[in-house]
């Protein structure tokens, strides 16, 4: 996956992707991103660390974070090992752009925040429900009723006008570039000389530019699209370890297992056991 621009498939019938995600702590952490759709995350079990536009914060249980279109952001767990369970809630942003111009939003206007959690919690009830109960088509009308109840809630109650739209835009432009080049060519040699003369900027700059824009250094940022990728590789067994890590950009294998370790806890080899239980 191409974290710099995610393409996000909707559900039939319905103006935004609903996901229920069960699963590891270090199957939950994400490089920065970014998407037109604006995200909702909501927390059933288990407390989510989030980076917004370079703001921190924690996500308890029970709560939620709201992300609007085309910020940078990325969640990272307490602990690799625990098990978290959570809602996303991918909204189009092409479909929002029907009703106003400036499709930007700031929750925290006018209560809409409790507004908003009502209606997470309803499509948290509806995804855990039985759906052998009921037929397909009702699920998801009563998906599709939540999605737009929010989408009012937005529209009516918390729009930014065009003067206030989210300051951080542009400043993301460069790291948003460094980060497209970086998703598309991590498997070739990449130095931060090269990276800071496609965007213009000195080597110093850059770093300085795209940890603050990220709230991750550049280095570490390479190192996690490289260990995507090579998750992907684990899973075809006729891939020695040092052939993935080549294949994947890393210099060599002492490199890959280090950092490797270093993110998931484990070597490839452990991981690689792991993966075809996911």
């Amino acid at each position: 996956m191409n974290y710099f621009y995610e393409w996000v498939k909707y559900d039939k019938n319905i103006p935004g992707r609903i996901l229920m995600q069960d699963k590891p702590g270090w199957r939950c952490n994400t490089t920065p991103h970014w998407h037109p759709e604006l995200e909702f995350v909501y927390m059933i079990e288990g407390s989510l660390r989030v980076c917004i536009d370079g703001i921190e914060q924690t996500i308890p249980s029970g709560d939620f974070y709201f992300c609007n279109t085309k910020v940078i952001h990325s969640t990272a767990t307490p602990e690799s090992t625990a098990h978290y369970k959570y809602i996303v809630l991918q909204l189009s942003h092409s479909f929002l752009l029907q009703f106003h111009d400036d499709c930007v939003f700031d929750i925290h206007r006018n209560a809409a925040y409790d507004k908003l959690k009502k209606q997470l919690q309803r499509l948290v009830c509806l995804s855990e429900q039985d759906t052998a109960q009921y037929s397909y088509n009702f699920v998801d009308i009563e998906k599709n009723k939540v999605l737009l109840e929010i989408c009012q809630i937005l529209l009516e109650n918390c729009i930014l006008s065009s003067t206030s739209i989210l300051k951080g835009t542009d400043f993301t432009g460069y790291a948003k570039k460094v980060m497209e080049y970086i998703c598309e060519h991590y498997n070739q040699k990449l130095s931060l000389q090269s990276l800071a003369e496609l965007v213009g900027l000195s080597p110093q700059y850059l770093s300085k530019y795209f940890r603050k824009a990220t709230s991750m250094c550049l280095t570490r940022y390479i190192n996690l699209i490289r260990l995507e990728h090579s998750n992907k590789c684990l899973t075809d067994q006729n891939m020695n370890i040092s052939d993935i890590a080549l294949s994947n950009g890393f210099p060599d294998v002492k490199t890959y297992v280090r950092i490797c370790k270093s993110v998931y806890g484990m070597t490839p080899s452990a991981l690689r056991k792991k993966i075809p239980l996911i």
